[in-house]
């Protein structure tokens, strides 16, 4: 295990020392300040006008959908990009792969790597969220920190299984820019699929990134759940041994 949580490390210091994903995190936080201040602008325009008092405070649950479908998937796809298919093009995978470790540990270090980087952002967005809350809103309760803090941490879970997936993605890429590209029509197609065919939405993993509303609200049967959790189970499953078995398969 020291070996793979060293080569984990080595992972991690790549993504955090290219400014992007800094500039990243910099802007999800801005979101949330632009959201409070707009939210501020109409709370105070409406006690103008005589109508209701309305709160439009960027509560942790309220701006969870929105990172969660949008810009935190962007974030993975560029991180699995930057760490498989960039290295592979650049011929830097060649030193990697010659250092004392297996294969399969290197590639789920790399997978380690990109879900820490997506945990972290989520962690600075809750945060920021709850005190931008307390500040603009009106102040969340112990229970309702506790619900939103459990639904970020339950949403790493389907995050995990789609970075499973890009990176399996990635390994095929020649070149970054059309492995990004490709990496979000997929993305894309798999969104619009059960919107057109409903009855796809409990075969596509990507319908249950937003799983977290079924553990805080009302559960189903033991029969449905259990089937949920074997079907994330089994993707998650399925995507990381073909992604080991490529990656060990790989010439570079």
């Amino acid at each position: 295990m020291t070996i793979f949580f060293t080569s984990w490390h080595n992972e991690w210091e790549k993504l955090i020392k290219r400014k992007k994903y800094f500039v990243f995190i910099i802007i999800g936080i801005a979101i949330c300040l632009l959201w409070a201040g707009l939210g501020r602008l109409i709370s105070n325009f409406a006690s103008e006008q005589g109508g209701l008092a309305i709160t439009l405070a960027p509560t942790p649950m309220g701006m969870l959908p929105f990172f969660l479908q949008i810009l935190v998937p962007f974030l993975m796809f560029m991180g699995v990009t930057d760490l498989l298919t960039v290295e592979g093009s650049d011929n830097t995978m060649k030193a990697m792969i010659c250092r004392p470790i297996e294969r399969w540990k290197l590639y789920a270090a790399k997978l380690m790597a990109v879900i820490t980087y997506a945990a972290l952002y989520l962690a600075c967005i809750f945060i920021v969220c709850v005190v931008l809350n307390q500040i603009f809103g009106k102040p969340l309760t112990v229970s309702a920190l506790l619900t939103a803090l459990a639904s970020y941490a339950l949403t790493l879970i389907p995050l995990a299984i789609l970075a499973c997936f890009a990176s399996l993605v990635a390994l095929c890429g020649k070149s970054g820019t059309l492995t990004m590209f490709l990496l979000l029509i997929i993305y894309l197609l798999l969104n619009v699929l059960p919107i057109v065919f409903p009855v796809m939405s409990e075969m596509l993993f990507t319908s249950y990134l937003s799983w977290y509303r079924l553990w805080i609200g009302a559960l189903p049967g033991i029969s449905k759940l259990i089937h949920m959790l074997l079907i994330v189970l089994g993707y998650g499953v399925v995507f990381f041994i073909a992604g080991t078995l490529f990656f060990d398969r790989k010439e570079y």
